[in-house]
């Protein structure tokens, strides 16, 4: 299916600065893992399938990341797909 099952991290220099990007799974089974992770995140960038619509589990960790105090970023994808209006 494509699903990430535990977080990863990537980091490398932009600008004088090192950037960490922290890939979380979005599926409910691995939840903890995500909220764990973003416990030690600056910022969020949510990805939003535009296929599926905005999922409760997204909106949990939209929560999560509001109780934390983290700005997010918000991006949908998928919106080519022909049964979907812009």
């Amino acid at each position: 299916r494509g699903i990430s099952i535990s977080s990863t991290a990537l980091s490398f220099a932009y600008k004088g600065f090192t950037l960490n990007l922290l890939d979380t799974p979005g599926h409910a089974d691995f939840s903890e893992d995500t909220y764990r992770t973003v416990s030690a995140a600056d910022n969020a960038v949510m990805l939003i399938d535009s296929a599926k619509g905005l999922e409760p589990q997204t909106r949990k960790l939209f929560e999560v990341c509001r109780l934390n105090g983290l700005p997010i970023f918000t991006f949908c994808n998928k919106m080519d797909r022909p049964s979907l209006e812009p």
